[in-house]
């Protein structure tokens, strides 16, 4: 029994090094990402988290609409615990198997005997598996990063949409009244003889298909707004929400061929396929050498010439099983791989080109109308109020030209939210935000003065 004491405590030391090395080298930022997400996964629903950054009664911006769904949506931070399902893998892949101890008691005829058995595969293959194990975690980690990209677009298209149908209802009540004014005119100059019945009915139909847009404006708003509120996760609370006013983005400043390669080089989804290749390279090498055991033995036994001690081993002899379907397997699953990331290139490749020209599109209609169109008509109703102050005009007219006016401020909320969206899109699929030159030179220009 003294001899089993010896052998423990010299072999104890050892084991505890290579366990305190496996501890310590996983201190690092995989438990900060832990906790992280811990703590926002650990959240009440009912109470979504607010920065301080966040000021909901100010109006909520698009960058607050995206830092509160970073943080709250739910189906986002369900994700975020596939992080600690690779933390624990790289936590499992540096364990040693336990070594094995085995006495037999003593009896009159028979002497005492103990064994102990050290698997040493195990400490040769801990490398590997933990190479294989960190590899997953990097690819956990990018994939986590794609689907918060995603994320992020989804909010900022949401919060487009949102400020979108806010703009809407405000134009389409305008030019309700306007309509309303100008039936109400339509009938005074029947009664007066300056006016025909079709006229009239004219004016009552574009009267009554305002009212419409109208009614249609104000029950499409809450179904945007309750988008939004999911996407941030303030569905079950229902703080009021206000939108902040929509600027266009500004021009960017990169030809395609560069975003392309950004986004070949280092979108989150083409990252994790490559740290996908790299595991199964290390699997691959597991299945290689995982076939075999190699354990270590102390042997002792009592006899009549006292206690005798010797040292053994038993190895496996890979006469049969050389470990071929799992080696076969592990192939097969890097050249899937191996694929799947040109798959992931091509994909990436296709989304920023036509991204890039979405959004090239976009910023060449909203140009041209900032330029062209909305002077135009702004020019017209001014020409229509000097010409109507002067005599030389009816109030029928300038009501006429003014509704062009709200005709084209609604189709300028939607170009500007078409700029916006296809903005969005193009960060997405580039995988960061691109950089902005300078800002469109007609951006949202003081409006004339209503009649």
């Amino acid at each position: 029994m003294r001899a089993v004491g010896r052998l423990t405590i010299t072999l104890l030391p050892a084991l505890l090094a290579v366990g305190c090395v496996d501890r310590h080298a996983l201190h690092d930022d995989r438990d900060v990402v832990v906790s992280a997400v811990h703590e926002r996964t650990a959240r009440e629903p009912s109470r979504p988290f607010i920065p301080e950054s966040v000021n909901l009664a100010d109006g909520l911006s698009e960058r607050e609409a995206v830092q509160l769904a970073l943080r709250n949506n739910a189906a986002f931070q369900e994700l975020l615990t596939d992080l600690g399902l690779a933390h624990a893998d790289v936590i499992q892949a540096g364990l040693l198997t336990n070594p094995e101890l085995l006495y037999v008691f003593q009896t009159a005829p028979k002497p005492f005997k103990y064994a102990i058995d050290l698997p040493v595969e195990a400490i040769v293959l801990r490398p590997i598996r933990q190479r294989a194990a960190d590899a997953e975690w990097e690819r956990t980690r990018e994939r986590l990063t794609q689907a918060g990209l995603d994320l992020v677009r989804d909010t900022r298209l949401a919060h487009a949409d949102w400020v979108l149908a806010r703009e809407r209802v405000n134009i389409a009540n305008e030019n309700l009244k306007l309509r309303e004014r100008i039936t109400a005119l339509t009938e005074d100059r029947l009664k007066a003889g300056d006016a025909t019945p079709l006229e009239v009915s004219t004016a009552k139909i574009d009267s009554l298909r305002a009212r419409q847009e109208a009614t249609r404006a104000n029950n499409d708003q809450p179904i945007f707004e309750e988008r939004l509120r999911n996407l941030t996760g303030l569905g079950m609370s229902r703080p009021d929400l206000t939108p902040e006013p929509l600027d266009p983005p500004a021009e960017i400043n990169r030809d395609v061929e560069a975003l392309v390669a950004d986004a070949v080089a280092a979108r989150p989804d083409v990252l994790a396929a490559e740290h996908a290749i790299v595991a199964a390279d290390e699997r691959i090498r597991l299945a290689k050498l995982g076939w075999g055991r190699l354990l270590v033995i102390g042997d002792a036994t009592s006899g009549q010439n006292g206690h005798e001690f010797s040292p053994g081993f038993r190895v496996t002899i890979p006469i049969f099983n050389w470990n071929q379907g799992a080696i076969a397997r592990a192939e097969v699953d890097r050249e899937r791989f191996v694929r799947q990331l040109q798959t992931v290139r091509e994909r990436a490749i296709l989304d920023v080109r036509q991204a890039f020209a979405q959004h090239a599109q976009a910023a060449a209609d909203y140009q041209q109308w900032m330029a062209d169109i909305r002077p135009a008509v702004e020019l017209a109703v001014r020409r229509a109020e000097n010409t109507y102050k002067e005599g030389g005009a009816s109030l029928l007219l300038v009501l006429e030209t003014s509704r062009q006016l709200i005709d084209t401020r609604a189709r300028e909320a939607q170009l500007r939210a078409d700029l916006t969206r296809a903005r969005a899109e193009l960060e997405r699929s580039v995988g960061h935000s691109v950089p902005a030159a300078s800002g469109f030179a007609a951006d949202r220009p003081a409006e004339p003065k209503k009649p």
